[in-house]
């Protein structure tokens, strides 16, 4: 190495590190025209937009609806701006809650499996985006569509993303482009539905992992905890299933590097109902039935945006955080006996310093558009990251 190599060595060892860790939203192709114009300039602060949803037909082949088609094109009229100014890429998402309809049919054969590779690496192309992410909801248990799963789902699920893997790479190949392959799970530490993946084998064909570190609680639970803790909530009897550190070294021990691990981050609110008070009066690991926010067009949720403007500052909402399972806050309404889980800047934070200090591959977001006109919520995370 000669003296001037010596000299810019120097020079670039003695400047701050630049953040290694991604920043990644999925992007809802059912939002308003509105909506994508309030957002579109906010897509260079992230590293990825994954375009959600592709779904598949009963022949087996990725398609686009009218609606997701429309929503795309409306997100990449922002694309080129934001690839000018940063290293934005985009990427395409598969199946979803409601989009996983034939999946498990269609990842039973060989045959079926390469329709829809070959058809998915279609829509991703020509939209220009540089990758797929498989949310498949969920192999064995079923999800949505418990009447299609099988314990089959467990090697099929593994089979489709090693066929994901090798067509994105013989595409890249072709076309002289890097393409990524991820996937978007729950992040629990264990439990039931987690019997449906199989990590140790799918691991090695992944960029990263989508952890779905969020809706830990709703209006199907029966005790009320908070729906995107850090940490487990002291005291809840299914707290360490449900905790994204506890859940985060789950996945390590099933083979994950720490740098695959996307940490998700929820952009909205859920609200509990029936919530008893219990000794605290808070709410907090009390018994539950059903939705709170029942005025909301989806009982039980809000965007961080409505929140704000509804319920944050409203009279008889009292708030608390627990310190224990990460800063996280909440909210309890005594009168109407109603619990409000959520994330803010301070929890965010906490999150953060969590992904940094594991050395974890960054942060994913559900969802962009649910952040209010600020960008309060994405801009605490840009800065945090830095």
């Amino acid at each position: 190495m000669s003296i001037k190599q010596l000299s810019i060595a120097a020079i670039l060892l003695s400047q701050p590190l630049l953040a290694n860790e991604k920043l990644i939203s999925y992007l809802p192709t059912w939002r308003e025209a509105n909506v994508v114009a309030q957002f579109g300039p906010q897509l260079g602060k992230l590293n990825y937009g994954i375009l959600s949803f592709i779904e598949v037909n009963a022949n087996g082949e990725a398609f686009l609806s009218p609606t997701a088609k429309a929503g795309a094109e409306l997100w990449q009229s922002h694309f080129a701006k934001a690839r000018k100014t940063s290293n934005f890429n985009c990427m395409w998402a598969i199946g979803g809650w409601t989009g996983s309809k034939n999946i498990a049919k269609t990842a039973q054969t060989e045959a079926g499996r390469a329709k829809l590779v070959k058809s998915a690496i279609g829509i991703m192309r020509s939209s220009q985006c540089v990758g797929l992410d498989l949310d498949w909801e969920h192999p064995v248990t079923g999800g949505d569509y418990a009447a299609d799963a099988s314990a089959a789902d467990l090697q099929n699920w593994v089979s489709l993303l090693r066929d994901l893997r090798q067509g994105l790479d013989a595409a890249g190949k072709a076309d002289k482009q890097k393409y990524v392959l991820s996937i978007a799970v729950p992040a629990n530490n264990g439990g039931w539905v987690m019997q449906g993946y199989d990590l140790k084998n799918a691991l090695p064909v992944l960029d990263w992992v989508n952890l779905m570190a969020y809706d830990r609680s709703g209006g199907w639970s029966k005790t009320a905890t908070l729906q995107a803790s850090l940490h487990s909530v002291p005291n809840d009897p299914d707290g360490q299933i449900l905790s994204s550190s506890k859940a985060v070294d789950y996945f390590i021990a099933q083979g994950a590097k720490p740098s695959q691990l996307m940490l998700g981050v929820p952009f909205y609110v859920r609200g509990l109902g029936n919530v008893e008070a219990g000794p605290n009066g808070d709410g907090l690991v009390q018994s539950m039935n059903g939705p709170g926010l029942k005025d909301e067009p989806e009982a039980g949720v809000a965007s961080w945006a409505d929140f704000q403007t509804k319920y944050a500052k409203a009279t008889g909402w009292k708030a608390y955080r627990s310190a224990e399972s990460g800063n996280s806050p909440y909210l309890y309404h005594a009168g109407k006996k109603e619990l409000i889980s959520y994330d803010d800047p301070a929890s965010l934070a906490e999150k953060v310093k969590f992904v940094k200090q594991n050395k974890l591959g960054g942060i994913m977001i559900w969802e962009l558009t649910q952040d209010d006109a600020q960008a309060t919520l994405l801009n605490s995370l840009v800065k945090q990251l830095k």
